[in-house]
């Protein structure tokens, strides 16, 4: 800032508060709540699975060690093992599977209590997204950071570097960050000025550069993978078999599933591009597309030929859509095995005249908050996602979680094998429901593999495995 004089002065106390009071209303945006957790909590044990295992949380319950911290936002991702939590005060928290150091913590071990990724503590961080194995955290400079399995360029830090334990800056120079996304393998990321840049595997195109990058090398298949952030500069459409450009529109909303990609922009129209199979790219075929292509089907939904879409949940494979048209959801592709595919957007019968306020989806269910209710669908098999007891496992017919009747969530998040909830903790009713769900303590698990390993040096038989504290 400059004076009258044209030279620079610093600021003072009152208008440094001042600065920082706009940048926290800014960020802070959405209301922070209780985390609660159902599901899987120790993930290496995700294979061997006994019908009465202890290491599945089939009701919702409260960590200890997020104990008067309230939270903000939580990562969903279709086949994430882990999660990441942002705190109302802008700091993070990881938790699950750590093989490839997505979490953040500085080691490969895993966490089995959400613990605090020292690194980003100095930064506000505003969103997060979770791939399989590798993370993106967005902070209110518009900078984004990464960590986790880089083999294939998904942190997009510029190297070929196959593990990242520590948030790294990527390898970017642009307008400031607003949105990040993460597929199994591959990252989007979406700039203020509505651009979109894409790094990690092209093999499905999901990319969205026009190309797999593959070439045959010793007679197997060989990606070219994009360690950087490249501009998707291509969107088109097809009409009656011909491809017509549309140029560089602008981009307000982005979206991964696991290996197909979905943007929309300020028209509100939907492209999508990556892998068709069972119609997931709603072009009423099951090719793969290399660009991001317009979807056309909205008039008979919207009454718009190409638009009126306002946001898509991806999946495993199938989307969840929401237009302008209020208490209607929509899907395309295929919940599941067993399941129809949708070639195109299809009514969803269940979900009419639901005020549907968050939606998030798992490889083959999802979680919706809608009026003041949360409604979940999980085929078989099921890991506690519902969050409704040993005795309702799965269900592929959406039911409403119960276990949830007597509070208010405002967002959930889903991964492979469990499902969080963010409940609101305003009133002293509020919180006199919350204090019913059970708060507990994990063994940590990295005490636990540093124990079996100094066994092991000993040449000692390995310690029998502790029971997990509960309080």
């Amino acid at each position: 800032m400059a004076d009258e004089n044209g030279t620079k002065r610093k600021l003072s106390d009152d208008e440094n508060g001042e600065q920082e009071s706009v940048k926290k209303v800014k960020s802070a945006g959405k209301e922070a709540g209780t985390l609660l957790f159902s599901g899987l909590t120790q993930y290496e044990d995700r294979n061997n699975l006994g019908p009465k295992t202890e290491t599945i949380k089939w009701s919702p319950i409260r960590y200890e060690s997020l104990e008067g911290v309230r939270i903000r936002d939580v990562s969903s991702g279709p086949v994430s093992f882990f999660f990441l939590a942002i705190s109302d005060e802008g700091k993070l928290y990881a938790c699950g599977l750590n093989e490839k150091g997505q979490l953040g913590l500085g080691d490969f071990q895993s966490r089995r209590n959400p613990t605090l990724v020292e690194r980003m503590e100095n930064m506000n961080v505003v969103a997060v997204a979770t791939g399989r194995q590798h993370s993106l955290i967005l902070t209110d400079e518009g900078d984004v950071f990464s960590c986790g399995n880089n083999s294939c360029g998904q942190c997009g830090v510029g190297l070929k570097k196959d593990m990242i334990n520590s948030p790294t800056k990527i390898d970017y120079a642009g307008p400031p960050i607003k949105q990040v996304a993460c597929g199994d393998n591959f990252s989007l990321i979406l700039n203020e000025a509505g651009d979109v840049f894409s790094f990690g595997s092209p093999e499905h195109g999901q990319l969205g550069l026009g190309s797999e990058q593959k070439e045959i090398a010793g007679r197997k298949e060989v990606f070219t993978y994009s360690y950087t952030p490249t501009l998707i500069g291509a969107y088109i459409e097809v009409d009656d078999g011909e491809v017509v450009s549309h140029g560089q529109p602008k981009i307000v909303y982005i979206a991964a599933g696991i290996t197909h990609s979905c943007a929309i922009d300020d028209q509100q129209r939907c492209f999508t591009w990556g892998f068709g199979g069972y119609g997931r790219l709603g072009h009423n075929d099951t090719r793969n597309e290399l660009l991001p292509r317009l979807m056309r089907c909205w008039f008979r939904i919207t009454g718009r030929a190409d638009g009126g879409v306002t946001k898509v949940s991806l999946g495993g494979q199938f989307n969840l859509v929401q237009t302008i048209i209020d208490k209607c959801m929509y899907m395309f592709g295929q919940f599941h095995r067993n399941a129809e595919a949708n070639m195109y957007p299809k009514f969803l019968d269940d979900l009419q005249g639901w005020n549907v306020r968050d939606v998030s989806c798992s490889q083959q269910g999802f979680l919706i908050c809608a009026d003041d209710c949360v409604i979940g669908s999980q085929p078989s098999p099921g890991y506690g996602q519902l969050g409704m007891g040993d005795k309702v496992k799965s269900s592929a017919a959406p039911k409403i979680l119960t276990s949830l009747k007597n509070v208010y969530c405002l967002r959930t998040g889903l991964g492979y094998c469990h499902s969080v909830f963010i409940i609101r903790d305003k009133t002293d009713k509020d919180k006199e429901a919350i204090e019913k769900f059970p708060a507990v303590s994990f063994e940590d698990f990295k005490a636990m593999k540093n124990d079996k390993a100094d066994d092991k040096k000993k040449g000692a038989k390995a310690k029998p495995k502790p029971k997990k504290k509960v309080k």
